[in-house]
């Protein structure tokens, strides 16, 4: 065989390998493998780690407040009206579950003695960016580091009512939020969007939001209250 072409075989051979090499180095992993699971998996160990580091109130930096389902509490004792305590002072009582409450690590204490808390009647306007545990950005209303001199708030109506309204998961945290608070919040699915996938969030997906909440506003009148805010 010449010996020339005897080179150049052997150096086309070296490339094909290093072409399959870098192929399988390069395959990209599926970032929704497991999803379920994973999703198990994670909110158990926020739900650990907010168990530990657990106060009542939204008052302190870095800690953790933890909510019922405003639902659930509407009907048990833990605190009738909104979200109650994760912890049942009835030893008769069944405890919610992981799955029923909400976990808030405060990130923002807001200024002032006057702050005040949405009624379930009020419109809130607010900062937000919420992601997958992949870290997966769905949604958001600015972009970088918050900077709330340059970043506009979107209002919404906390009616749970609505069919086009805000989530479980929201309206619970929201009602424990006074004017200027600013928490890392983690939704289970079962308070998000559950068994159905929406839009870019697959199904039983737990979500993690970033949330501040700028001002409360109430409602003008009947016909008012359920509109958004311009």
């Amino acid at each position: 065989m010449n010996k020339n072409l005897f080179w150049l075989i052997a150096l086309l051979f070296t490339l094909s390998f290093g072409f399959m090499s870098c192929a399988e180095d390069t395959a990209v992993e599926d970032p929704y493998a497991n999803w379920n699971d994973r999703n198990v998996r994670y909110l158990d160990s926020i739900a650990d780690v907010a168990r530990a580091n657990e106060i009542p109130e939204l008052n302190e930096v870095e800690k953790w407040v933890i909510k019922c389902n405003y639902k659930i509490s509407n009907e048990s004792s833990l605190n009738p009206g909104l979200g109650g305590s994760s912890v049942s002072s009835n030893p008769f009582e069944t405890p919610p579950s992981v799955n029923d409450s909400v976990y808030m690590k405060v990130l923002e204490v807001g200024e002032g003695s006057n702050r005040i808390s949405p009624l379930y009647t009020d419109t809130v306007s607010v900062y937000y960016r919420g992601e997958l545990i992949n870290g997966t950005v769905f949604d958001q209303n600015y972009s970088g580091d918050l900077d709330t001199e340059v970043h506009v708030p979107t209002h919404f109506a906390l009616q749970a009512d609505q069919t086009d309204g805000l989530i479980v998961g929201w309206i619970t945290a929201l009602q424990y939020m006074k004017e200027g608070d600013r928490v890392e919040l983690y939704i289970p699915s079962a308070l998000g969007y559950g068994t159905q996938s929406q839009s870019s969030i697959p199904a039983n997906s737990v979500l993690k939001f970033d949330l501040k909440l700028e001002k409360v506003i109430h409602p003008d009148g009947l016909e008012s209250y359920s509109l958004k805010v311009d």
